[in-house]
């Protein structure tokens, strides 16, 4: 168990928060340091700085209600355990979101200092201890599957889906898939070399198992595993249901599968709900960024659940001037993650079995999206506790005492 712990609470009570930080500043066991937000979305733009241990969500809040708060914070927390605060909600409805994913569920009328700071604490120790068992193998159900959709050709989605595939394969305990939905290009299975004569088709069957996913996968240099896609153009994509089952095994199966969903079009975009994580790809040129704004207007209309889009910029050349609130002004949209233009090794090291320097500026900014993803600090940082913990932008904790940062 960690001896810092950064607890996120979403609570739309002042009084509630206040009480929360008292009890929590009189233990002696562990530090806390508690980020207080007062609606829902508030607490998913916190969420999104990374170093968050556990999430106390209040079931209601001004900006959502029950079962929908849960489900809006469960994607884009992506494995931080959640411990719900209910008032008067049904112990049915508890147990439906305890069966989904969160970790516990706590009466605040019956909840006193040590029944949440021990509540805490378990949470935590059984997501980590969730983690070490995992073996490369999460539990049923549990793996996330990462879109990477472009705007349009040439803004380097397949590139980032290969590279950000290989640092994911790179992080502990986290076996990843790369599963290669282009249907039409198929680049990324040329680019990781693979071999096998199976391809997405043979999987998407009705009585697809693990002992028959075996033959067909691809098992790269590094432990990435690859499935591609057809290498015969115009045949028929698989329908839903077949994706359906084929993805629901691969989560058991893997921690992360990154789906290479090519270009926006009617079976690319068909997929955004089957995905946790939407990586939407574009460049800075003007073009790909009208695209970028058109194609997160569609997004929004296809799903209310704008948490799993993540906006990257790729390919930022030099001669577009545009600032960060700029383009988040003109997509109306964050801007997850910017890259600088890829050079040919990074494009074509997984084609040689290799990896690029760590030196490489591209790879580098990949390879702190993946930590990022992963909830993750950065891999160069200072060192201690207080590199994770730095950014959630609080003050430092005395020995014995917590304290609360309001995150806006």
């Amino acid at each position: 168990m960690k001896d810092t712990l950064t607890v996120l609470l979403i609570e739309d009570s002042p009084d509630y928060a206040a009480l929360v930080q008292q009890w929590l500043s009189l233990r002696t066991d562990v530090k806390f340091v508690l980020n207080w937000t007062d609606s829902l979305q508030s607490g998913l733009n916190r969420l999104k700085q990374g170093g968050v241990d556990v999430i106390l969500l209040d079931l209601g809040l001004p900006d959502s209600k029950g079962l929908e708060t849960f489900k809006r914070t469960k994607l884009p927390a992506l494995g931080v355990p959640i411990i719900l605060l209910s008032g008067d909600h049904s112990e049915q409805l508890a147990l439906q979101m305890m069966q989904e994913g969160a970790q516990d569920c706590v009466d605040k009328a019956s909840c006193d200092g040590d029944v949440l700071a021990k509540a805490i604490q378990y949470a935590v120790a059984r997501n980590e201890n969730r983690l070490e068992n995992a073996s490369g193998s999460p539990p049923a159900d549990q793996g996330v599957v990462v879109g990477v959709m472009g705007v349009k050709g040439g803004v380097g989605t397949t590139t980032i889906a290969c590279n950000l595939a290989i640092e994911l394969q790179r992080l502990p305990d986290q076996k990843t898939l790369l599963l290669d939905l282009d249907m039409d290009d198929g680049l990324a299975g040329f680019l990781m070399e693979v071999k096998s004569a199976y391809s997405v088709l043979d999987a998407a069957v009705d009585r697809l198992d693990r002992s028959l996913w075996e033959a067909m996968v691809s098992h790269c240099p590094g432990g990435l595993d690859v499935l591609r896609s057809p290498t015969t153009l115009g045949l028929a994509r698989p329908d839903a249901d077949q994706l359906s089952q084929l993805l629901a095994l691969v989560r058991q199966l893997y921690g992360w599968v990154v789906v290479d969903l090519a270009r926006p079009s009617e079976f690319s975009l068909g997929l955004v709900q089957k995905v946790g994580v939407l990586l939407l790809v574009s460049s800075n040129s003007v073009s790909a960024l009208y695209k970028a704004k058109r194609t997160i207007g569609t997004l929004r209309e296809l799903t209310s659940d704008d948490g799993r889009l993540r906006v990257i910029v790729n390919q930022c050349a030099k001669t577009e001037s545009f600032s960060r609130p700029e383009l988040e002004k003109f997509l109306g949209a964050p801007v997850y993650a910017e890259f600088p233009v890829a050079g040919d090794e990074s494009l074509y090291a997984p084609a040689q079995n290799r990896t690029p320097a760590r030196a490489n500026d591209f790879r580098a900014q990949v390879a702190a999206l993946a930590r990022k993803m992963a909830g993750l600090p950065p891999e160069k940082s200072r060192s201690g506790f207080a590199r994770m913990f730095s950014r959630s932008g609080g003050p430092s904790v005395s020995e014995n005492s917590a304290s609360i940062v309001e995150a806006s």
